[in-house]
């Protein structure tokens, strides 16, 4: 989608909703003169209308096509580390098994994805587990990213409980071709090419292939502790192993006058082996997407748009029988497909009323999970278990901007929501058959209000209310493996609510860019899980929950439950420098004090922290340009320790860890570039993921080196 650059474009990007929760689709127009600083280039789309980066009523950072470009990173997720108020789990992109490897943002347990993203407008969000598959995200085809926190499903819908990250592409204005190939330790991999070609005026063609890959290294420590018992690695585990290759074809066509559209082709998959070479997955995903747009009279505009998504994941789960010999377990293979679209009219207005925005939308998915569970002979332990149905989510939403008196800004914004499950099924012992449909409604509104009192300083706060839908792998999905344990879905599972609000300063000045925000949330019917007792152990599955001395395992069984309340307050610090001299910085630091505060069924849990949330984490990096173009980064993190679950004592600890990255890149020619990338450059091991089954190490030093080729 058009978006803005560094190098001068600064489109405006009109982000409207393909469906109710999960889309947003990117709209271009003319930019303003460009002023004299990088921050005042850039409009982002925060509030859902376009407005400069420091004239944003919200809680706000962007990635840029040159930040993205000059990281050490290998990943998306590995630059979003730097944003404050994100948690993600440090395992790159590659390692961590998607349904198990979730992320927070604004303090929310990381035990579920509470947070949409959205490439060009199509959500990235699996549909039906709900987890962000990094690598669908090419880096060298983004223009920027907006991480937009707080409550969004006034704006966006479903899954925005924490907030939202819009991805916009570069947009394909002149003819030209980019090819990035790297390389480095453990087999690592990564090639990609980019290419825009104009056939005539008014249309525009463009191509983005991607591979990557990594024979990857050993996750698993040599022994851990959880839950009292002491676990040691079996000789069977083996290093992460991941190849994955993304494709896009997209045209943009001016149709008639004033109407623009454009259609797009995406295709995903990727095969990992994961702890034991038994343990392999593979996933596959089409996306068809499409739009229109009318610009009608003196700032009028309908956009109408769509997309279609075609996915599925087949995932093997090794059993130890004993410390040393293992069978396949169970095999889980869940096809799914999800459309949406949505009509959305906006108007720009010279009163009071800046501009209003109205829509309707939807979103529909459909997918199973269909289990196969074995004996040690090879033979199936129980008839195939099926679990799955169909989602609908029909939204309407309106806003407003507004401007009261001068500096005063004011930004109204409330969507209804309804949502519905039906069609469902689950034939997991003991067998609930076909589930009875259930239906919700939602009203979420949402105030943003900015005063400026100088040119520079500026106070903004917001007030909001959010949901998030459980997902179908919450309802409807169980399973059962030795490396975790089993967990049951409820079909009978009702939404999670939040209300809360912030408070912010923001200061500007030249190339210097701030935040400030404090920000207090409070959650109701949070899903959280019911242990098992040894009587609810489902039959014939050769699972029995508890410590296994036999394998050095402990296997823990629960049933996802509408259970717990929790507050969620915290601190998000940013600034941006571009001091002079070829130097510029970045600093963040986000402070978060999450904890339930109620779970009837787990009282022990009130006032601990909430899952995979640490209380401090701060980032900071340096970058330096040289006049001859040559530049150098170092990236710092250190994130304090958190825990995979509401209870210290069972020891599923996520270590304290301080990280240094650095990369480099030389020109050799106007065209074509060298660089070094590398993680860990200390060699830091700490434990990175933990939730339960066996923990996993964070990327260990690693170095890749390539080139980059860029003709115009």
């Amino acid at each position: 989608m058009p978006g803005f650059s560094s190098h001068g474009r600064a489109a405006m990007v009109s982000a409207t909703l393909l469906l109710s929760p999960d889309a947003a689709l990117a709209q271009t127009g003319d930019a303003p003169a460009a002023p004299a600083t990088q921050f005042e280039e850039i409009i982002v789309t925060a509030t859902r209308t376009p407005e400069r980066l420091q004239d944003v009523p919200a809680a706000v950072s962007v990635l840029t096509a040159d930040q993205i470009r000059n990281s050490p990173a290998q990943g998306l997720d590995d630059i979003l580390r730097q944003v404050p108020g994100m948690t993600l789990d440090m395992i790159g992109p590659d390692v961590g098994h998607p349904t198990a490897y979730n992320e927070g943002m604004r303090g929310l347990p990381t035990t579920e994805t509470r947070m949409l993203v959205l490439l060009d407008g199509v959500p990235v969000n699996d549909p039906f587990f709900g987890y962000i598959q990094w690598n669908r995200i090419p880096l060298d085809n983004i223009d920027h990213v907006e991480v937009v926190r707080g409550g969004g499903s006034p704006l966006w819908g479903n899954s925005a409980m924490g907030g939202v990250i819009n991805v916009i592409t570069r947009p394909p204005n002149e003819q030209m071709l980019d090819v990035d190939a790297s390389g480095g330790s453990y087999g690592s991999y990564r090639t990609s090419a980019y290419g825009v070609y104009l056939p005539a005026d008014g249309v525009k063609l463009s191509l983005n292939a991607a591979f990557a890959g990594t024979n990857g290294y050993q996750t698993t420590p040599a022994s851990w502790n959880s839950f009292g018992s002491t676990t040691l690695r079996s000789p069977l585990y083996t290093r992460t192993s991941f190849d994955a290759r993304t494709g896009s074809a997209r045209g943009d066509f001016d149709l008639a006058e004033g109407l623009t559209g454009f259609a797009l082709v995406n295709y995903h998959d990727n095969d990992q082996v994961l702890s034991t070479a038994l343990g392999a997955d593979s996933q596959r995903t089409w996306t068809f997407s499409g739009g229109l747009k009318q610009l009608v009279g003196d700032g009028g505009s309908l956009t109408a748009n769509f997309f279609f998504d075609d996915s599925d994941f087949t995932t093997n789960n090794p059993h130890l029988l004993t410390f040393t010999t293992q069978y396949n377990s169970n095999i889980h293979r869940t096809p799914v497909n999800d459309a949406g679209g949505s009509v959305v009219w906006s108007q720009d207005l010279d009163g009071i009323v800046r501009n209003y925005t109205a829509g309707v939308d939807m979103h529909w998915i459909s997918g199973q999970d269909n289990a196969e569970y074995y004996l040690p002979n090879g033979t199936l332990a129980v008839p195939t278990i099926v679990g799955g149905g169909e989602q609908i989510f029909i939204g309407g939403f309106a806003q407003a901007r507004i401007v009261l008196v001068e500096k005063l800004e004011m930004v109204l914004s409330a969507r209804y929501q309804y949502y519905e499950n039906y069609n469902a099924i689950d034939t997991f012992p003991p067998a609930i058959g076909k589930i009875p449909s259930s239906r919700s409604y939602s009203f979420d509104p949402r105030i943003n209000l900015r005063y400026a009192v100088t040119d520079e300083l500026a106070l903004r706060g917001a007030y909001y209310r959010s949901f998030r839908a459980p997902t179908m792998d919450q309802l409807y999905r169980t399973y059962a493996d030795t490396t975790a344990g089993i967990y049951e879905g409820n079909p009978f599972l009702r939404p999670e609510k939040l209300e809360g609000g912030e408070v912010g300063i923001d200061y500007n000045l030249g190339a210097l860019r701030t935040q400030l925000t404090f920000y207090t949330t409070t959650i109701d019917n949070l899903i959280t899980q019911f242990n098992l007792p040894a009587s609810e152990s489902p039959p014939g599955l050769g699972v029995v929950c508890g410590y296994d001395a036999a394998t050095f395992t402990y296997l823990t069984c629960t049933r996802n439950i509408n259970a717990a309340s929790a507050i969620a307050r915290g601190i998000e610090a940013e600034a941006n420098w571009e001091f002079g001299n070829g130097f510029s910085t970045t600093l963040a630091y986000t402070y978060a004090d999450s904890r339930y505060t109620g779970n009837p069924v787990d009282p022990t849990a009130v006032g601990e922290r909430l899952e995979g949330v640490p209380r401090h984490n701060v980032s900071g990096s340096l970058t330096y340009r040289a006049p001859s173009g040559w530049q150098a980064t170092t990236v710092m993190r250190w994130v304090s320790t958190s825990y995979g679950d509401a209870h210290p004592d069972d020891n599923l600890k996520l270590d304290a860890h301080f990280v240094v990255d650095a990369s480099a890149s030389y020109p050799i020619t106007d065209s074509l570039e060298v660089y070094t990338q590398i993680q860990n450059l200390l060699s830091r091991r700490y434990i990175a993921s933990n939730g339960g089954g066996a923990p996993i190490l964070g990327t260990p030093f690693e170095i890749m080196s390539g080139f980059r080729l860029s003709l115009r």
